[in-house]
């Protein structure tokens, strides 16, 4: 090999991620999918379509939908024109419908889920964002109003797929409202009250808020996740970043880690007893050892990508990232979830 060539190799050699040289790893990169139309800005949350193969993710600043093939992650199609600021999504396989809380429209939109046209617009208060899909009473939650409409409180939306309309709405005395996680047992919803610095427990029975838990030194909480069985909330923190482990039926602090800045997504692997955490500074693997003991175990460079998907049943996350100075064009991060 000439020395050119040798040198060559070498450099490849040390560009390649540390984690493809293990196989014993929680995560490894399978592929990265370009997005070439989008040019910046940030995404926001996905839907899955396990029927159809298919991943959607919400581009805020590009106002698209942009959809993938679920196995492969390819870039198959973008959905424009009908979204303004697409935040949170939800996927009603058996209607193959898909519903998007749009920020900059102050609505839900419900669209097609194979050309992602138009069906309906659901009126809402200002700046609705994040919500939650819950399959079971096919109620989709959106959180409204607060600092779109310039209130310091909030309403959470009940939204009906079935009838394709607000059904009803919960007063929340927060601006900000943030990830959500609902336990079906208790028919509570936990919810990040992010400029309180607080978690929302709903009663979902009665439409009221039951309580908040004030959490010590928790600052710009955004992602949250839940282990129902060890009946732990997972509490993501900002500035600096930081893992709350909470126990759910009091609110008392069982841990705390730290773990990457600027997260935006957490998914609690009930599988594999993991937590994985996607932001801005990359993606932390967390081992959940026993119901109060946790490791931080694995750091991924997500190349600024803060959302993230994980689909069990294919034992793949994604993580999507836009084009900025750490990325030379946007991307889908495929991975390999290992036992």
């Amino acid at each position: 090999m000439s020395r050119t060539l040798h040198a060559a190799a070498l450099t490849l050699l040390s560009t390649l991620p540390l984690h493809a040289a293990s196989k014993t790893e929680p995560l490894s990169l399978i592929t990265t999918q370009p997005i070439a139309d989008v040019r910046g800005g940030d995404f926001d949350h996905f839907a899955v379509d396990l029927k159809r193969d298919r991943l959607f993710v919400s581009a805020e600043k590009q106002q698209t939908i942009e959809v993938f093939n679920l196995k492969t992650g390819e870039h198959i199609q973008t959905g424009s024109g009908v979204v303004k600021t697409p935040h949170t999504l939800a996927f009603v396989p058996d209607k193959n419908e898909l519903f998007v809380a749009d920020g900059g429209d102050g609505s839900c939109l419900v669209l097609d889920g194979t050309d992602l046209h138009l069906i309906k617009r659901i009126p809402l208060e200002a700046g609705p964002d994040a919500g939650i899909y819950d399959p079971q009473t096919r109620i989709f939650y959106v959180g409204n109003g607060g600092r779109g409409a310039k209130t310091d409180y909030s309403y959470l939306s009940e939204i009906s797929i079935d009838q394709q309309k607000e059904i009803g709405r919960i007063r929340v005395e927060s601006n900000n409202l943030e990830s959500m996680a609902i336990d079906h047992k208790t028919d509570k919803l936990y919810v990040n009250l992010r400029d309180k610095k607080k978690v929302g427990i709903i009663d979902l029975k009665r439409k009221t808020v039951a309580q908040t838990w004030d959490v010590p030194e928790l600052n710009l909480n955004t992602p949250l996740a839940y282990d129902v069985k060890n009946h732990r909330l997972f509490v993501g923190a900002r500035k600096p970043g930081r893992l709350f482990i909470l126990n759910s039926e009091n609110g008392r602090v069982v841990k705390t880690l730290d773990i990457v800045d600027i997260s935006d997504d957490m998914t609690y692997d009930a599988m594999h007893h993991r937590i994985y955490v996607s932001g801005a500074e990359g993606l932390n693997v967390i081992v959940q050892k026993d119901s109060d003991h946790y490791e931080v175990v694995q750091k991924l460079d997500t190349l600024g990508g803060k959302t993230s998907e994980y689909v069990p049943s294919l034992k793949q996350f994604y993580v999507v990232h836009t084009k900025s100075e750490l990325a030379p064009e946007a991307g889908l991060q495929v991975y390999k979830v290992t036992n």
